[in-house]
């Protein structure tokens, strides 16, 4: 019988290994050895700056702000005032909520679990927003929205370089009915800009072939099969 998950384990390390998900297949894409020293305890990734401006403005939209300032005091100053960063990241928040079209696509379903199977693998996914029978979107902060270029790849859309498409595919694929998907986009420009995109159906089943020819690899190197790089 499989975990059960909620909210409160969703993050722990027993559903992490009863379940693979969007962003253990990124991390085993940019270094397996590295992902699998993760999943076994052996080495834990320091939260940054730049990840922890991006929760900040997650925990406001799914209204656990106050949950997340108590449970990070760095991001205060010693005179208890927010750092620079996070009056950046109030400045996004401002940003979004003025633009109603924006907002409308942050209407649904906060931090929605699901779970499924890819090929016989069990995975696992949390969507910001789901609206049923309607779309599936995921709130992304980042630098700015230029291309990005990364080693034999080339220049390429600052979604691609995150690997969200990926991440969205796997998303669409575990809620089952083929919603449309959206990236909900808020850059940590002065002033920020926002943006929806929409990621097309062949891009996202073009993202779901690879992954699907690329998991019996990295399910061998999981079950220490085959050395990871």
């Amino acid at each position: 019988m499989r975990l059960k998950l909620t909210q409160n384990n969703y993050y722990s390390q027993e559903a992490n290994k009863a379940y693979w998900s969007a962003s253990f297949v990124k991390s085993m894409l940019d270094c397996p050895a590295r992902a699998l020293a993760e999943l076994r305890g052996e080495y834990v990734r320091q939260d940054s700056t730049a990840l922890l401006v991006g929760s900040y403005v997650d925990a406001h939209f799914e209204g656990t702000l106050d949950d997340f300032q108590a449970q990070h005091p760095e991001i205060y100053k010693r005179d208890g005032t927010l750092k620079s960063e996070y009056i950046l990241a109030n400045d996004m928040i401002n940003r979004a909520e003025q633009d109603a079209v924006f907002t409308s696509y942050l209407d649904g379903d906060k931090q929605k679990i699901l779970t499924g199977d890819i090929d016989g693998i069990p995975f696992k996914a949390k969507l910001d927003v789901y609206k049923p029978g309607v779309r599936i979107v995921d709130l992304k902060t980042t630098k700015d929205m230029q291309p990005m270029y990364k080693p034999e790849h080339g220049r390429l859309s600052f979604a691609e370089y995150w690997n969200w498409p990926l991440q969205m595919a796997i998303y669409q694929h575990l809620e089952g009915n083929k919603l449309p998907v959206y990236l909900a986009v808020i850059t940590k420009e002065n002033p920020p800009d926002i943006a929806v995109i929409e990621i097309p159906q062949h891009i996202l089943e073009a993202e779901m072939d690879a992954l699907k020819s690329q998991l019996p690899y990295f399910d061998a190197m999981r079950k220490g099969i085959v050395e990871p790089v």
